[in-house]
């Protein structure tokens, strides 16, 4: 029997569309549906994004223009980690609630899967012991985001975790994390070209919560305040920052977002500092999340404020 022409053509197609349905089989969404993730705070949802594109949906419970050093679940986001596949935090020093919401948020699953808890900045960088005994986290700096290279290893263990819950979705995930590698080593490039050669080796900020990029770039911090920028700095603190800021010949003082700047604006009016702005990058600004602005362009700005605060050539 001839097969009309149209007709071949038309199974042709048919076959064709089966093959590549069939070795395209792992770039469809879940069967189930999306994977549903809950992060606390913007960086664990920028490298969440980047890792788990199009397969996942995210809920932030650190909302843009929160103070994240305040923030407490209610019991709606407990409910929201108990329905979610993957609940994603930094590290009890950041999020003190973390594991006690986990552990809610499991008793209250019931019969239904488990969420699966990661925590994405390692142990040992607190020293924590293993012993059974809480720890005393106040002195560990837990904004390891602001180094690009720490970013990368937070990446990594939320691509295993996407992997334990999707399966099927591995080989995106693990192309999608290798381009995001690319951009955080072009990310920590950029800055430590950006601020080499530079006149001054310290800046004044807000509150400690760059000690991991000072680390990395070879800068120093002197905080008006502590690792919290709740931390009420007293007078003789305060003097002190401007004896050093005199003695080292400081014309800046880094503020933030997102909090209050009336201690700086005080320093920045007794010594006649200009203020500029570094992003701690806890979460954004409204703003910056209505417009957008991503990780990659706030650290790039944090770059070109460090470059101006320390006359980096």
């Amino acid at each position: 029997m001839i097969i009309p022409r149209n007709a071949l053509l038309m199974i042709l197609i048919v076959a064709i569309s089966v093959v590549v349905a069939a070795c395209a089989g792992d770039l469809e969404p879940p069967a189930d549906g999306e994977v549903t993730v809950i992060t606390t705070t913007y960086p664990l949802t920028f490298l969440s994004e980047k890792i788990g594109g199009d397969r996942i949906t995210i809920n932030q419970l650190a909302k843009p223009g929160v103070e994240a050093h305040d923030f407490e679940p209610a019991p709606s986001d407990i409910r929201a980690i108990s329905n979610s596949d993957l609940f994603i935090y930094n590290h009890p020093a950041f999020e003190s609630w973390a594991l006690s919401a986990a552990a809610s948020a499991a008793s209250a699953d019931g019969d239904n899967s488990p969420t699966v808890t990661v925590q994405t900045i390692n142990l040992e960088l607190a020293g924590e012991n293993h012993g059974g005994h809480a720890e005393d986290h106040s002195t560990f700096d837990a904004h390891v985001w602001l180094n690009p290279l720490e970013a990368q290893e937070q990446a990594d263990r939320i691509l295993s975790a996407f992997i334990e819950v999707d399966p099927e979705g591995a080989q995106i995930y693990t192309r999608n994390a290798d381009g995001l590698d690319v951009e955080l080593q072009a990310l920590d490039d950029l800055i430590g070209k950006q601020i080499a050669r530079c006149e001054l080796d310290s800046v004044v900020v807000s509150h400690l919560a760059f000690g991991h990029m000072a680390e990395r770039y070879g800068f120093s911090q002197i905080g008006l305040a502590g690792l919290s920028p709740e931390f009420e700095s007293g007078p003789a603190q305060i003097a002190g920052v401007i004896g050093k800021m005199n003695e080292l010949g400081i014309s800046h003082i880094m503020q933030e977002p997102n909090v209050s700047d009336r201690l700086a604006e005080t320093v920045a009016a007794e010594t006649g500092a200009k203020l500029l702005t570094l992003h701690p990058l806890e979460v954004r600004t409204s703003e910056q999340a209505s417009n957008g602005i991503d990780y990659l362009e706030i650290m790039k700005s944090n770059a070109g404020a460090l470059q101006a605060a320390l006359r980096c050539s």
